[in-house]
């Protein structure tokens, strides 16, 4: 699969997903103890899960869909871990049909979720600690927004494009509000919210090729880290200190017979220049997708796109000198499937989802999510 193929399927949320996933003694005796963790009974398959979030231990979040029969044409889904089980959180009536691509929360109190519809519209969810409603959509009908953050003190803020002009917007706790981005021309795939600072990512275009980008939020606008050939896109940014910047995301690189390929990539920014001799093997792990962080705020493990027909939920874990690819469920009859992690704060853990997808004549096909958990260790 191109990377420009792959970076097109995160940047419209679809991870291609899955069918029936098998997990039998083996998962148990897996070294990894990535565990599984049981779906509501209630979710219709086919469904795909696209993210997730935690605000402590006994609060997490995963969005994406479920009745889905293509890329949008399914009914929202928000799943809610409660500290002992997911459950089905109770939407809305929502006037439209869609998806979910991202959600984020930063106390139990206050959650975002923005997907898409049938048509292509931007949608947005908001958690009041008691109930999801919809809320107004900033901007125009084009702007396909794939990507909310929460961050401090209510802090909130989305990313996206509208054709290949990429968007920002802030959230001021009343409303949103544009923010000029980074570059002129790209796409943004993730933004990241911490007490030290505001992180995009994405793709920058402007040179006539794909380059990934990471750009922070400065009083005057943005201080811009790009990259150079082949790194075609960076998803995900993880903020560990001062001049420490760990980002996630994929090279494009030329096969044999001068075919298109993606490899993962890892890059680490000292401050001064990227260091990327920490790399994922790239055995089976296409795209980087996710980057967590361990109870120190080091980084720890990495979801990633795998394909074509793993056997298993691949991860990159890092023991402090190394990435390694580490197996998590193992999977039967998938042709792809894509991962994202979410660190659980006060511990050592880790949460995933994990979308699935099988080859058809027509395309893929969605089958039945994972849910995942890691106790760290």
């Amino acid at each position: 699969m191109s990377a420009r193929r792959v970076t097109a399927v995160l940047a419209a949320a679809t991870v291609l997903l899955p069918t029936a996933v098998t997990a039998g003694p083996a998962a148990a005796a897996e070294a990894t103890d990535w565990q599984q963790v049981p779906l509501p009974a209630s979710v219709t398959s086919p469904a795909m899960l696209r993210w997730v979030t935690a605000t402590d231990p006994a609060n997490a979040w995963a969005v994406g869909g479920e009745a889905v029969t293509g890329r949008t044409a399914g009914t929202p889904l928000i799943l809610r871990w409660d500290g002992a089980a997911w459950t089905k959180s109770p939407l809305p009536a929502l006037p439209w049909n869609g998806v979910l691509h991202s959600v984020a929360a930063a106390s139990r109190l206050d959650a975002w979720a923005v997907g898409e519809d049938t048509t292509g519209r931007s949608r947005l969810l908001r958690w009041n600690g008691r109930q999801w409603r919809e809320a107004p959509v900033p901007g125009s009908a084009t702007v396909a927004l794939r990507t909310v953050a929460a961050g401090p003190l209510g802090s909130a803020w989305l990313v996206g494009y509208d054709g290949d002009r990429p968007v920002v917007l802030r959230w001021d706790g009343s409303v949103w509000r544009p923010v000029p981005p980074p570059m002129e021309t790209g796409r943004l795939a993730g933004v990241r919210v911490t007490w030290r600072g505001v992180w995009v990512t994405g793709q920058d275009r402007g040179s006539g090729q794909d380059l990934g980008l990471v750009a922070r939020r400065t009083a005057t606008g943005w201080a811009t880290v790009t990259t150079a050939a082949p790194v075609s896109v960076i998803n995900d940014v993880l903020v560990a200190g001062t001049g420490d910047l760990w980002a996630a995301g994929a090279a494009d690189i030329r096969g044999p017979g001068g075919l298109s390929l993606t490899q993962p990539w890892i890059g680490h920014w000292n401050g001064t220049a990227w260091d990327v001799t920490q790399r994922t093997p790239a055995t089976t792990i296409e795209q980087n997708v996710s980057i967590t962080p361990d109870r120190a705020g080091r980084p720890q493990w990495i979801g990633s796109i795998v394909g074509a027909n793993p056997a298993t939920t691949r991860y990159a874990r890092f023991d402090g000198t190394a990435w390694t690819e580490v197996s998590g469920a193992p999977l039967t009859g998938v042709f792809i499937a894509g991962t994202a992690t979410a660190h659980i704060p006060g511990t050592n853990a880790t949460w995933s989802v994990t979308a699935l997808a099988t080859q058809t004549p027509d395309g893929f096909a969605w089958g039945t999510p994972l849910i995942e958990r890691h106790d760290g260790g």
